[in-house]
């Protein structure tokens, strides 16, 4: 499945990988995900109180805050949304959606080696899901909607290095284009880079996380648009602030922050296979990140060495 891709560079490091997962797999999903939808809008979103028991606004799973009233035409983040799945082709389907993730990233570092040292951990992806006259504003992936005076609760998304965004279906031009599970709109548009795309089901997007890349989703006018989404982080953990690392892995399907140890090996055995006859001259700016000393300049271990 994973033979066939294109890779497409849109440029300011955006990277298109077509057909990356099987289209015709990723339509059969839908039904599966369109049952999970209503659920997710359910509990994605916790209602905030005043102090004479009013609905203020609401927050969802990630900090970011919303009007009460656009929850209904905001996305949806189906998170473990395979707790109460029967069906092997729908693990299966996931697995090979994950070692997707795998072979764009190990692409992206070839093209851009060094974001490998920026490459600490992951957050495991979720689907996320737009309903009729949904959208989402203008964002960048690191953004965690600070305000001076107010520090969001949760601030994850302020470590995010690269995102990757797997779509499930297709956008198209018009309603009458639509079979069944393509939709109208929902294209996503870099606002400083000069890059819109129309998803195309089997396509992925990777993607920095940082303000150059900010960008939004235009409104979904018909029909539904599924997509499944991760990201690739760095720093130290942070509990206090959600940022709850684990070193033992999730279940599949299962959202939480993985730190990826095993990343620059997973890098050198990639090269080996992508390029097995080429020469140093060939490789060394690919492998550059992977040569440098393991620690910065004067961190505590280096500063500790140096006393003896």
């Amino acid at each position: 499945m994973l033979s066939n891709i294109t890779i497409k560079n849109l440029g300011s490091g955006v990277i298109l990988f077509e057909n990356i997962v099987s289209p015709k797999e990723c339509i059969e999903l839908i039904p599966f995900l369109r049952s999970l939808k209503q659920k997710a809008v359910q509990e994605d979103y916790t209602i905030i109180k005043g102090e004479n028991g009013e609905s203020v606004y609401a927050i969802n799973r990630s900090g970011h805050r919303f009007a009460v009233e656009d929850i209904e035409v905001s996305s949806s983040h189906i998170m473990n949304f395979l707790d109460n799945n029967e069906s092997k082709e729908i693990e299966l389907f996931f697995k090979e959606c994950e070692r997707a993730f795998q072979r764009a990233l190990m692409e992206y570092i070839v093209l851009y080696p060094m974001v490998l040292p920026s490459i600490w951990w992951r957050t495991s992806a979720h689907v996320l899901a737009y309903g009729p006259n949904s959208d989402m504003g203008l964002h960048s992936d690191n953004d965690v909607n600070y305000q001076p005076g107010f520090e969001p609760d949760l601030q994850v998304a302020t470590r995010n290095v690269l995102g990757a965004i797997m779509y499930f279906n297709d956008s198209v031009e018009s309603k009458d284009e639509i079979i069944e599970n393509e939709y109208v709109g929902g294209e996503i548009e870099f606002i400083y880079l000069g890059i819109k795309y129309a998803p195309k089901a089997g396509d992925l997007l990777m993607f920095p996380s940082n303000f150059l890349a900010c960008h939004e989703v235009k409104k979904n006018l018909y029909g539904e648009r599924y997509a499944y989404v991760g990201y690739y982080s760095h720093g130290s953990a942070q509990p206090d602030r959600g940022i709850t690392i684990t070193s033992e892995g999730l279940l599949l399907g299962r959202q939480g922050q993985v730190w990826m140890h095993d990343v620059v090996a997973d890098y050198l055995k990639f090269l080996e296979e992508k390029y097995p006859d080429k020469d140093e001259d060939f490789l060394a700016d690919k492998l550059l990140p992977t040569r440098r000393l393991y620690n910065s300049a004067n961190t505590q271990k280096e500063v500790e060495y140096g006393k003896q």
